[in-house]
Formats: structure tokens, sequence, C-alpha cells
């Protein structure tokens, strides 16, 4: 492992950036998850927000910051838990943090692990830059706000810590624990819960968000772990991983109901119906992200074509039907003005490029 392991991040207008919708909502479904646990209402959750649970099932989801937040701030309001953060991150596993978690179980080392994971950030769905450095016996997890937000921080921070030490006894056993624990915010008034999860001493009003563990714990080998194997496996979840491209929520949300429809043919005006605002409102927004309606209809249309097309046994005109299009003609047109390609010749290519093994 290298002596520092951090992320560069892109910089991005302070104006939008808690519009973007460029979160993968791992740690969301966590949390809706845990409130579901607590008999909590999950559509009584989400209402208003821009997405509904069932969303969440949609592997293409993308939310923002601002989206996110206020889920948070009802979570916390409806449950008033103001340990909110510990709870949601401790009941996570690998599996929480989607395909990159899984390809964490096919490394050969807790450090390789954690190298990973680091790298993977965006695609993890980290709402915190996570910066990671080994300085001999010790090695410290330090975190840093992506974006200013002192009203859900301690909850971000909580969060962050807890699944990191939750996924590490998953990986490495239960009795793993961190050296210390240094936070930036004042005591709170549950301070023996941070006592009893983390296992170690707490510090408060320390001016740095910081988790050391002994450095030993770095090269404790995963179970499991077959080399040729898990490196394969590995490369294959590393050709799903995408680090998400931000969008604006109100477009992300409106792509998101698309896909949902997308054999509905919505017009502009029942979308802009669905996000309560005129359609001159919805227009003159999605001008100023240079994006149309047809244009995000096309894209939507697009992305469901290919995976019937790849997937599924489907006919041209059932394909055509399923992604809006009553005229399998005027779907081939459209597909390729999309790709360049008809339909028949991108399954066939498709088909021709899948491995026949891992």
């Amino acid at each position: 492992m290298s002596p520092t392991s951090s992320i560069p991040v892109p910089p991005i207008s302070l104006v939008d950036a808690h519009a973007v919708a460029d979160i993968v909502p791992y740690m969301a479904r966590s949390l809706l998850g845990l409130m579901e646990d607590r008999g909590l209402s999950l559509e009584r959750l989400c209402r208003g927000l821009g997405f509904t649970h069932t969303d969440l099932l949609d592997r293409h989801l993308l939310l923002s910051h601002q989206q996110v937040r206020s889920l948070v701030l009802r979570a916390q309001l409806l449950t008033r838990d103001p340990a909110l953060g510990i709870a949601s991150g401790a009941r996570q596993t690998p599996v929480s943090w989607g395909l990159m978690g899984l390809a964490m179980l096919t490394c050969e080392t807790f450090g390789e692990a954690i190298e990973y994971g680091l790298s993977q950030q965006g695609a993890g769905g980290a709402m915190l830059h996570n910066a990671f450095e080994v300085r001999g016996r010790e090695a410290h997890l330090e975190v840093l706000p992506r974006l200013f937000d002192l009203e859900i921080e301690g909850f971000l921070v909580e969060e962050n810590f807890a699944s990191a030490v939750a996924i590490g006894r998953c990986l490495v056993g239960s009795e793993f624990a961190p050296l210390r624990v240094d936070l930036a915010f004042a005591r709170p008034a549950y301070e023996e819960m941070y006592r009893r999860y983390f296992r170690c001493p707490i510090r408060f009003d320390a001016g740095v968000n910081r988790l050391t563990i002994d450095s030993h714990w770095l090269g404790a080998r995963l179970p499991g772990y077959d080399r040729i194997t898990c490196g394969l496996v590995r490369a294959q979840l590393n050709t799903l991983l995408q680090k998400p491209v931000g969008r604006h929520d109100l477009v992300e949300s409106l792509a998101n109901r698309l896909r949902l429809g997308v054999d509905e043919r919505a017009r502009q005006t029942d979308l802009a119906q669905m996000v309560n605002v005129s359609e001159r409102t919805l227009r003159r927004r999605l001008d100023s992200q240079s994006v149309s309606y047809r244009a995000l209809r096309d894209e939507t249309r697009f992305e469901r074509a290919r995976d019937l097309l790849v997937h599924t046994t489907l006919t041209m005109a059932q394909v055509a039907d399923a992604v809006g299009y009553s005229d399998a003609r005027a779907f081939r047109r459209a597909f390729k003005r999309w790709s360049g390609q008809l339909p028949a010749q991108y399954r066939a290519a498709s088909h021709a490029a899948q491995p026949t093994g891992l």
C-alpha cells in the first residue's frame, strides 16, 4: 500500500453543487432499510423529495446532495434519534456498498481492500472525501466535506466512520476496532454510544475528523481469497462500476420518471405536473442545463432498448413497443440515429462480444 491514498475532488460550481444529482444512493438505501426496520413509512419519508422508495430499486438512480440531506433531516425528525448516523452505518455490510463492496471482497488483504474502496469513492456514493495515510504503526482515515453543510455533517461523519468499522469487522473479524476516533464537533449527550460501538477512546472538539487503526490490520488476509478467480471477478465488477456524471436533480428526477414509464409515451406537460412546476418553468430549467425533453426521452429509450436487445429475446416489434414506439420501423430509424447501427446489428454484435466464462 502506498503511504498516501486519496482521490482528488473535482471542482464544481458552488451555486449548483447541492442540486447536482451525482450521488449513487447506497447510503440512502441503507438509511431507508433502517427506517423500515423501525416500522416507519418509507412512502412518507420520501414524499416530495423527487424520488420514491421504489425508485431506489433502479440501479441507474442518482440523487443530489439536497435530496439526500432532506431525507436525512426527515429521518432524524421522525426518529428523534440523535445517533442516527452511527445506527445507519453500523448495519452495513460489503453488499451495502454495491459493486464496490463486492469487489472489495475479492482483495487479498484488508489494506488492499481499503485501497480499492478509496479508488472507487464516487462509485460507492461517498458524500465525504476520504483520505488514508499510513504513518509507521498507525494508519489514519480522515474525512473532509465535499460540500459544506453543517446541518448534516455530523450525521455524515458518524455514518462514514461507523460503516467503515462495520465493513472492517465483516472483512477481518468482529474483534476489529480502531485505536481512537477524533471528531471535530462538540461532545454530544450520547457519547457513550460512540464508546460502545467503536470500542476505543473518543476525542471531541479535536479540530479534525479522523479514525486511526493499528497498521498491522492492513496485512490481514481476507477469508476465501483465491488469486486467479478473485482477480477475474474483480475485473468483471470493474467493467460495471462507473463514476456518475452529475446533473441537476430536476433533470435526474425527470430521467428517472421517464425510465419508470418508458413505454407510456409521457408528454412534457405530464412530466412538469409530476415535479410540480409549470411546463414553461420546466422548459426554462432544462434549457439552463443544455438539456431538452426530447433528448432526455431519447436517452431513456436508447438505454432501455439496449438492455432489452442484449438481455432478452424479444422481437423488434416487442422492443419497439416496450420503449414507446407503436411502429417498429420508426424504432429502427431512431435506433440507427442514436447508435449508428440497426437494432438487429447491435444485438448481434453485443452477443458476439459477450465472454463465455469468467
